[in-house]
């Protein structure tokens, strides 16, 4: 009898195909289905405790402003000192919602200068890691006030945001760490002025610098990255 039973096991057993030799293509598709599974369970694997030790906050940063490399922002303006301050409350959900905002002047080689004042609400999720550091990842929008030389606007623009942060807490009330910002200033809607409202100085004489109209309008695009500090409540 047993030796019966054998011989389909024999038969059916080269059919089997390990999954070292599996293809290229199967073996892609069978670690994004697996990373797609524990997905939802990383994000849902806060237990109550932690859930009821998250506090509202309040904090500013200091550091770099700087045009996005790559991009045609960082040909006409330089880095320059930035600042701002931040919000935030635990919710909804498993989320954190910050607003915040930043100051922030960039200059140039020329007459070009901006100024920029980005507000902003967001959505903020932290990585559910057993470590010391917290990361949190944040995605928004809202508007900036941006001041434009020489083109000589002056409004506010549609905004796009973005953000980074690693952190640690500090005692039972001090957060510390570092963030990395991106704000998308979209304001190629502006209209540009027939004459100038605010006097400005340029080391050239050529008379077409003194005509908003010879000027064009575009998107910009910064990153932040500066030390944070911020009070638990």
């Amino acid at each position: 009898m047993a030796f019966i039973l054998s011989v389909p096991i024999i038969k059916i057993s080269p059919k089997f195909t390990p999954f070292t030799s599996l293809p290229s293509s199967n073996k892609f598709w069978f670690w994004l289905g697996f990373v797609l599974f524990l997905s939802p369970l990383s994000i849902f694997s806060q237990t109550l405790e932690d859930y009821n030790k998250r506090r509202y906050e309040i904090g500013g940063w200091v550091g770099a402003a700087n045009p996005l490399p790559g991009t045609e922002t960082v040909k006409y303006l330089d880095t320059t000192l930035g600042g701002g301050f931040y919000a935030r409350m635990p919710w909804p959900y498993i989320f954190y919602t910050e607003v915040g905002g930043s100051y922030a002047v960039f200059l140039s080689r020329s007459e070009r200068g901006l100024t920029t004042i980005p507000i902003y609400a967001a959505l903020a999720y932290k990585i559910p890691v057993e470590l010391p550091i917290q990361f949190f990842v944040k995605a928004g929008g809202g508007q900036a006030y941006v001041v434009a030389r020489p083109s000589d606007t002056a409004r506010w623009d549609p905004l796009a945001y973005a953000g980074l942060e690693a952190s640690f807490i500090a005692g039972r009330r001090i957060r510390i760490g570092v963030r990395l910002d991106y704000n998308k200033i979209m304001e190629t809607n502006l209209g540009t002025p027939s004459s100038y409202q605010f006097p400005l100085s340029s080391p050239y004489d050529d008379p077409r610098l003194l005509n908003p109209a010879n000027y064009r309008l575009r998107n910009v695009d910064f990153f932040y990255f500066g030390l944070t500090v911020g009070v638990l409540l």
